[in-house]
């Protein structure tokens, strides 16, 4: 079945790539030689170094070693797990938390169940120390989604009030947070705008079954929902360009089969701000983000070897990839000088938060223990 096979693959790939190492230094002095040769052409990464990299923190969910651990015990595990419960019986309601699964990576419902067991913590690296640090205020489990302009606040996501996903702001200078929506309705993501206010997306439920009302809305700088810009957007992925013009967002198509589940296929989608745009999809792709001058898209682009890092137009064209890729490659977001891609390496049975310049030549692992999960630059 297609979400025990991407759980069991993603393990798979890694010890292919461990045994491929292996091999590789066996080879002695022929294959280094031949690794100089390539290094002499621009053709292997080099590594960065602390004092090459921006001095922005990078706000991340982290797991430490203990937890992280746990995590990579549930993943492997993944295959044993039946991908939905059984007795479904609001066939709507629970294909919209396949999706929400989907869109957060985690692949199934069953398993999202057994990893919520043991949260992460909202953490802060400046990549140029290398110090990490806590957001003490900040829930457990609290998802980063966005730095204001002048990198003073913080957006994220929480569920612990009543279990329904609202956005609160995090001041890096006081250190604390306050709340920006409430419910009853859920606020699962949102971005800063670059004139001030926010986007936010919004799920409301009217009826205990079936699926909920998903929708995109601008919103005051406190929160307050304005009119919607978009119908139908799952609570993955929203970014607004820079130029705050456009959203670029990641949107699922529903496959379904008569010979096994349903399939969830990644899209990436752009959409105006101007009232009555439609939304276009431009390729197929995860987790989407704008380069600080709007010109590009960062998104993860999945292929036979797993997931690379990757750029396009906003039109969908010049896909590019970024860097030659060695490992499944999430969750990219890219530094406000635009020369460097944060992203989860989730390579090895971890993941792990690392950096890459933008012109895929030169990388690092920012931080080897534990766990981590979507980087916010």
């Amino acid at each position: 079945m297609r979400h025990r096979a991407e759980a069991a693959g993603w393990m798979a790939r890694s010890a292919r790539r461990a045994r491929s190492a292996r091999s590789a230094r066996s080879k002695g002095r022929a294959g280094l030689l031949v690794g100089l040769a390539l290094l002499a052409a621009g053709c292997v990464s080099t590594k960065l170094t602390p004092k090459d990299l921006p001095e922005e923190p990078i706000a991340f969910l982290y797991w430490e070693e203990r937890e992280g651990g746990k995590r990579k015990e549930i993943f492997e595990k993944a295959a044993e797990l039946p991908p939905r419960p059984p007795d479904v019986e609001d066939e709507e309601r629970m294909q919209e938390i396949e999706i929400r699964a989907h869109v957060r990576g985690e692949i199934s419902p069953i398993l999202q169940q057994k990893l919520a067991k043991y949260p992460g913590r909202l953490t802060l690296l400046w990549p140029h120390t290398g110090r990490l640090e806590t957001v003490e205020a900040a829930p457990p489990d609290a998802i980063p989604l966005a730095w204001s302009k002048d990198r003073l606040r913080l957006l994220f996501a929480s569920a612990h009030r009543g279990g329904k996903l609202q956005l609160y702001e995090y001041h890096l200078a006081r250190k604390d947070l306050r709340p920006l929506t409430t419910g009853p309705a859920e606020h699962a993501r949102g971005d800063y705008a670059p004139g001030g206010g926010l986007v936010v997306q919004r799920i409301r439920r009217s009826s205990p079954v079936g699926a909920a009302r998903q929708s995109v809305h601008l919103a005051s700088e406190t929160g307050r929902i304005g009119r919607a810009i978009g119908r139908d957007v799952p609570p993955g992925t929203l970014r607004i360009s820079p130029q705050g013009d456009r959203i670029v967002y990641e949107q699922v198509l529903v496959r379904p089969r008569e010979d096994g589940p349903t399939v969830y296929e990644s899209m990436i989608a752009v959409r105006s701000l101007e009232s009555g745009s439609r939304e276009e999809l431009i390729g197929k792709g995860r987790e989407p983000t704008w380069t600080p001058d709007g010109e590009w898209i960062v998104f993860a682009s999945e292929s036979a070897s797993g997931y690379r890092l990757r750029r396009m137009r906003p039109d969908g064209t010049t896909r590019v990839p970024i860097g030659p890729g060695t490992s499944d490659e999430r969750m990219p977001s890219v530094s406000p000088d635009g020369a460097y891609v944060a992203f989860i390496d989730a390579g090895n049975g971890r993941r792990r938060l690392a950096v890459r310049s933008f012109d895929g030549k030169r990388e690092r692992v920012l931080v080897t223990k534990g766990w981590s999960e979507l980087p916010v630059w």
